[in-house]
């Protein structure tokens, strides 16, 4: 028979308590929509950076949270943080590593009120890991599905549809 002491219960269940807390402060960090949609972004995109923070292109090389299987490349849609090198914008900002949140893409998808969404142009916004915004504005319209993950994008965009 297998005999577990109380003091071995609590020990344990507290331990996984603190790993419990540790995953959703992660996960809070680096959350997608909690809506499901149809992925759009793929690495290797290119994407249209909508801020005034310098940079003018952005080509995708990683996805926050995307859990994949071997041989599948990842994605990801609105409201989804990915890391990106700088293409095309100011000397200072080329050549660089940033994280940045995807507002708007090319491929619809479907909201859950029946509604067909999608956009011109495939486009983020350069952040820090936090979610905060390198720049000051964002010009265009960004995603509903963004907006409700990401305050500070609601805050300063200009357009949410």
């Amino acid at each position: 028979m297998f005999f577990i002491s109380v003091t071995c219960l609590i020990k344990i269940f507290t331990v996984n308590k603190q790993l419990m807390q540790i995953t959703r402060r992660v996960r809070k960090k680096f959350t997608k929509s909690k809506y499901k949609l149809s992925i759009g972004i793929s690495i290797k995109t290119t994407l249209k950076c909508s801020d005034n923070s310098g940079a003018k292109k952005i080509n995708v090389i990683g996805i926050f949270k995307s859990g994949t299987r071997l041989n599948r490349i990842p994605g990801s849609y609105p409201g989804g943080m990915i890391v990106g090198s700088v293409k095309k914008g100011k000397i200072k900002l080329r050549k660089t590593i940033v994280s940045a949140i995807v507002i708007r893409q090319k491929k619809s998808w479907k909201r859950y009120d029946g509604t067909n969404v999608n956009f011109e142009d495939n486009a983020c916004v350069m952040t820090n890991l936090k979610g905060e915004l390198k720049g000051t504005s964002i010009n265009g319209p960004v995603a509903k599905e963004c907006a409700y993950v990401w305050a500070r994008i609601a805050i300063s965009a200009h357009g949410i549809l």
